[in-house]
């Protein structure tokens, strides 16, 4: 069985970092082959210093017993290092380096997660959801999905204050909204009742104005993929309490 972050262990900073490595030398090497000049004069060469810096700086942080009176350090190095990744998939992207942009990014949530797991906060979070996504629709087995949602789960509990207060809330493609609807549907997946109704209680506390659509494309689902009946009797019970559509009992 695979792990859902695609092999790459979020406990291991030192693999992670090597598979960056290794891609980001793919996008420096294409970068110099087209002659490339950022406008603002970032350039892969300059990104893979930032992060080698980065990551003697964190692994000091993975080896200290106390973290709390570094906390904020350590907040500030796990933003910057997503907002490097971000950056580099970015450029890989620009010079059609498609796989390798893609890949560099998905990168961003065993990171977070690495990071999550020492304690920080996460307030870079669109690459992460981003990565999320991807590997969430990689993933068909309900026992590796349930391993997911409770990867999810580390990342929702680690994000930042500022994000959960959700204050962009007229924005559908925030990335607060995509994590809470992704984590609901992973748990759908997973076909875990406990999982399930964890994640859409979230979702009527945290999105009240979606619940009702959520809950009925969730019926829909039920029909079109086939789910067992105890996951469609848990979505019908949420589907009949949250819908705009009073019906007789």
């Amino acid at each position: 069985m695979h792990s859902p972050t695609q092999y790459i262990d979020p406990t291991d900073l030192g693999a992670l970092m090597e598979e960056f490595f290794t891609l980001a030398g793919d996008v420096a090497e294409q970068w110099q082959d087209e002659s490339q000049d950022d406008a603002n004069g970032t350039n892969p060469d300059l990104i893979i210093k930032a992060v080698e810096q980065l990551h003697d700086i964190l692994q000091y942080h993975a080896g200290e017993e106390d973290q709390s009176s570094e906390m904020a350090e350590l907040n500030q190095c796990s933003d910057y290092g997503l907002q490097l990744f971000s950056e580099l998939s970015s450029l890989a992207a620009s010079i059609h380096l498609s796989q390798q942009s893609v890949d560099i990014e998905n990168l961003c949530f065993p990171f977070a997660l690495w990071a999550a797991r020492l304690g920080a906060e996460i307030s870079t979070l669109e690459p992460v959801v981003n990565a999320i996504s991807r590997i969430a629709n990689s993933i068909m087995q309900p026992s590796d999905l349930e391993q997911l949602y409770r990867e999810i789960s580390e990342i929702f509990y680690a994000v930042s204050e500022p994000i959960r207060q959700d204050m962009d809330a007229g924005n559908p493609l925030r990335p607060w909204r995509v994590l809470l609807l992704n984590r609901a549907i992973v748990a759908t997946r997973s076909h875990q009742p406990v999982l399930i109704e964890d994640a859409y209680k979230e979702i009527v506390t945290m999105l009240p104005e979606d619940a009702s659509r959520f809950f009925r494309e969730g019926m829909e689902q039920m029909d079109t993929i086939g789910y067992p009946s105890h996951v469609r009797e848990i979505v019908e019970t949420w589907f009949q309490r949250y819908s705009n559509k009073p019906t007789l009992h």
